[in-house]
């Protein structure tokens, strides 16, 4: 089974099944990815930018390339989490802002505590 690494200051690393998303993959790692279209393709919430391993990613469809333009993010390393399949080992990193940030999520939990 491929390995996949989340590259994040909350990151994970771990075996998926063969053919499944990026996202699909954080999900079953417990690694929570926004992504709020729902893997759709329509929002680039989910991007994150390919380390190691984009050879062992599926090709990047014309969806996910238009995507892509419209936000500038035109680089061959960024891809969207919902649409990259993976088959072999990858590492990508998730961008700060792009993530549910433990700052908020610590901050939600002493607002309710007190």
């Amino acid at each position: 089974m491929p390995r996949i690494t989340f590259v994040h200051s909350e990151g994970k690393s771990g075996e998926v099944p063969e053919n499944v998303s990026v996202l699909e993959a954080a999900e079953l790692l417990g690694f929570p990815l926004e992504h709020d279209c729902g893997g759709n393709a329509s929002c680039s919430t989910c991007r994150v930018e390919v380390m190691v391993g984009g050879e062992h990613l599926s090709e990047i469809d014309f969806e996910e390339q238009d995507l892509l333009d419209r936000e500038a993010l035109t680089e061959p390393y960024h891809r969207l989490s919902c649409q990259a399949k993976i088959f072999g080992d990858v590492m990508v990193q998730v961008p700060e802002e792009k993530f549910g940030t433990t700052e908020s999520v610590q901050e939600e939990t002493k607002t309710s505590q007190s």
